[in-house]
């Protein structure tokens, strides 16, 4: 297995509700690939390496996370997230 990855679903901290823009850029600088961000709500989808989820909650523009599903992922040989070389 070359990594291990969870869909979740980010909660932002009210005091970031109008700034969103800003929160996703947080959110990508550690390390999630944001998939969809809801201005109406507050929320932002995406993935992000397993390991990394705990460093999510700590953000300042982070209320809650979700681990929503968790699977392992094998990628082909060239790719650059290929860590085994399979």
């Amino acid at each position: 297995m070359d990594m291990r990855i969870s869909d979740v679903v980010v909660t932002l901290d009210k005091r970031w509700e109008d700034n969103l823009a800003d929160a996703v850029k947080t959110l990508k600088t550690a390390g999630l690939d944001v998939r969809d961000a809801f201005d109406d709500n507050s929320v932002v989808e995406g993935t992000i390496e397993c390991g990394k989820v705990h460093d999510l909650e700590k953000l300042d523009c982070v209320d809650y996370v979700r681990t929503v599903f968790t699977y392992d992922a094998e990628f082909p040989a060239g790719d650059p997230r290929d860590r085994n070389g399979v």
